[in-house]
């Protein structure tokens, strides 16, 4: 059986449109993810720092577009008060503080343990006041490298007093 040769051409042609389409719908999906803090990442230790830093400024000013981004969907925390939260819940507490003007806050050091496709930053947070108490939390953000990029799949925070 032989197809005219307008058959062909014309099946090129739905097999081009069809490629531009669907890089340009992948494109569009990851506009907002076009961030220099999540540009040009690499597997290593300053990476994870500079994410760590972009991340506490993105929930501290209500970037929760940037939040998305660096989050997965299946993104888990445990709170400081032993509650858990899910990436929807992580969402609405940096969203409170949409507008606000931030300064970098001084971060305290952050450590950095690499293995493999994986890797973990923690830390102790700068002291707090609870119930007029004085207290600072450890925290450990779990990250996966997938797709070149890193993201955070579980946190976990937990108080104690000074």
């Amino acid at each position: 059986m032989t197809f005219p040769a307008t058959y062909g051409a014309t099946f090129r042609t739905m097999r081009l449109l069809f490629c531009i389409c669907i890089i340009f719908f992948a494109a569009d999906s990851r506009a907002g993810c076009d961030r220099p803090a999540l540009a040009h990442q690499r597997q290593d230790v300053a990476t994870i720092q500079k994410l760590e830093g972009a991340w506490t400024l993105a929930y501290l000013s209500g970037d929760t577009e940037f939040e998305t981004c660096l989050l997965t969907p299946d993104f888990t925390e445990i709170m400081s008060d032993g509650s858990i939260n899910h990436l929807s819940e992580e969402l609405a507490l940096a969203e409170k503080n949409k507008g606000k003007a931030v300064t970098p806050p001084n971060m305290p050091p952050i450590t950095v343990h690499i293995h493999g496709d994986v890797a973990v930053a923690y830390g102790i947070s700068s002291e707090m006041l609870i119930d007029g108490k004085p207290h600072k939390s450890y925290f450990a953000d779990y990250y996966v490298w997938k797709n070149g990029m890193w993201h955070v799949y579980f946190a976990q925070q937990t108080s104690f007093a000074l």
